[in-house]
């Protein structure tokens, strides 16, 4: 849809402003009822999903979008910066060691031998692995010359 075009189909249309941003000078309970009976409208409307996302992309602080007034929009925006933050920076635990594939054994990373095609440079199974693994290939060769 076009940046504004969801509107057309929102349950809100045609309903009292007042509803979804209330006035200067409201009272507490009055601010809880009227943001209830607006989000009970959120709740039945068929571009819900497009309105939260409109208004949590976007400096909103004011009204009810999306069915989430301004503490909840400031609550998620809060939570998806934490959720892209931690996804950006993964600190491995521990740099100086490394879990086998194979063994799973927790090893110092001089335990792995060189790799070009990984991520940390090293080798995904640990050395004593990708020698017993060395070991079976070439057992099986001799076994199938034979």
């Amino acid at each position: 849809m076009a940046e504004w075009s969801w509107q057309n189909a929102a349950a809100c249309r045609g309903e009292p402003l007042w509803l979804f941003f209330g006035s200067a000078g409201e009272r507490h309970s009055e601010r809880e009822e009227r943001e209830a009976e607006a989000k009970s409208i959120c709740a039945q409307c068929p571009v819900r999903a497009e309105c939260a996302t409109y208004a949590l992309s976007r400096p909103e602080k004011y009204g009810t979008w999306g069915g989430l007034n301004p503490e909840e929009r400031a609550s998620e925006r809060r939570r998806r910066q934490r959720r892209a933050l931690s996804e950006m920076v993964r600190i491995p635990e521990d740099s100086s060691r490394k879990r086998c594939r194979v063994c799973e054994e927790v090893k110092p990373v001089t335990d792995y031998g060189r790799a070009n095609d990984t991520r940390d440079g090293l080798n995904s199974a640990c050395k004593r692995c990708t020698a017993a693994m060395s070991k079976q290939r070439r057992d099986k060769r001799k076994a199938a010359a034979s």
